[in-house]
């Protein structure tokens, strides 16, 4: 979405205290209110009763539960995920922080429960423009990649006991080396047919940290680290990009994705897209036609999972005097996914009713919850939001 530049830096910093260290933790009870928010809870438009029953059915029987949340940068920074995130392992388990990127792949990136690099030598990968060539993205939709010599790391803020590293084999690719907690490294090599691999480590008495460095002896494209626990319990991923939209996703090459999907195993992924797509642009016809795409190809790499399309948030336009004017775009983009996601087997969730109708967004930002831009949240505006999408998609 729309760069924040150091108001967004700062919400890196401020969601992860926040959450993290529990002045706001939703514990278990995700039954809580915020009698101040505007909106209210709304129930997950599902015609045929069955979009989640996947997601449900695997919380019955006290599996590990995965979700996989795409999106843009209500996403990207861990926002609206933490809150859910804590929500779900609150009341189901911890299963683990889930799939990290090792060094910041651009602005905007973090993870609350997990430290990781800066950029440094690595080159964060990702689609830009509706023109980008079909590339390995990997199961994230957006990689870093070093040439020369670089270092990454992962450092969860609780033990987990495992972390598999995927990455992208290539012809002349380069060396990678993972090192547990100091521990002597371990080397291995991406050279190879063009391919997703990966690599699990798992020291008896779990790790705190995991180093990887990339020679410089050859490309290492990195797709992310999954940092899980070997226990009952929930797994909320954070896959999103500032500025992402739906149609991204027709860039990114399935066959790289397919294997590392199959080891993440979701069951409910979440597609979190349509706040950009409400800006004027394209014939909605247009989208439309990439939803459909864009769907279609999500449900192929993940058959089994659940799937919720999770609608655009409130974002008020401004009439050439200024003054403040509901977005008509936005009403059509909530109509094409709810067509889309019936005719897909999905749930779709409607933000901009949950946030309490067109030009909500004036009053979460006179509430503290919404962000000046009058398109992001705060972290307390994100907890919220975080605890409206849990109690939509809990079983009743």
């Amino acid at each position: 979405m729309l760069a924040r530049r150091r108001l967004g830096a700062l919400f890196v910093v401020v969601s992860c205290v926040v959450v993290s260290c529990g002045a706001l933790a939703l514990g278990d009870d995700v039954g809580a209110q915020a009698p101040e928010a505007p909106g209210a809870d709304v129930a997950v438009h599902d015609p045929s009763g069955r979009a989640l029953r996947a997601f449900h059915g695997a919380l019955a029987r006290g599996e590990r539960t995965r979700v996989l949340v795409w999106g843009a940068s209500h996403v990207s920074e861990d926002g609206i995920t933490a809150p859910l995130r804590v929500a779900l392992q609150g009341r189901y388990g911890d299963a683990g922080p889930g799939l990290v990127m090792p060094a910041r792949p651009f602005p905007l990136y973090a993870h609350a429960r997990v430290a990781i690099a800066e950029a440094d030598r690595w080159r964060g990968l990702r689609v830009s423009g509706r023109s980008a060539r079909r590339d390995a993205f990997g199961p994230a939709g957006f990689a870093i990649e070093a040439r020369e010599p670089a270092r990454a790391f992962v450092a969860p803020s609780a033990r987990v006991d495992s972390a598999r590293v995927f990455y992208l084999a290539q012809p002349g690719g380069g060396r990678l080396t993972l090192s547990v907690d100091g521990a002597p490294p371990r080397e291995l090599s991406t050279r190879g047919r063009r391919a997703a691999r990966s690599e699990r480590v798992a020291p008896d008495g779990g790790l705190m940290r995991l180093d990887l460095v990339a020679h410089g002896d050859g490309p290492v494209r990195l797709f992310g680290v999954s940092l899980e626990r070997d226990a009952p319990g929930v797994i909320v991923d954070a896959l999103g990009a500032p500025g992402a939209r739906m149609g991204d996703r027709l860039a990114w090459d399935d066959e790289v994705m397919r294997a590392p999907l199959a080891a993440l195993r979701p069951d409910l992924v979440v597609l979190s897209y349509g706040t950009n797509e409400s800006a004027p642009g394209r014939p909605i016809a247009a989208y439309r036609a990439e939803l459909d795409e864009a769907l279609r190809r999500a449900r192929a790499l993940a058959p089994r999972a659940s799937c919720l399309i999770l609608g655009p948030s409130d974002w008020p336009a401004r009439d050439r005097r200024g003054a403040f004017i509901a977005r008509a775009r936005a009403a059509e983009v909530i109509a094409a996914q709810r067509e889309a996601a019936a005719r897909h087997g999905c749930g779709h969730l409607d933000l901009v009713a949950l946030m309490g109708g067109p030009l909500s967004m004036l009053r979460w930002v006179e509430a503290g919850l919404g962000a000046s831009d009058h398109v992001h949240f705060t972290p307390e505006g994100h907890r919220v939001v975080g605890a409206r999408i849990a109690r939509a998609i809990l079983p009743r």
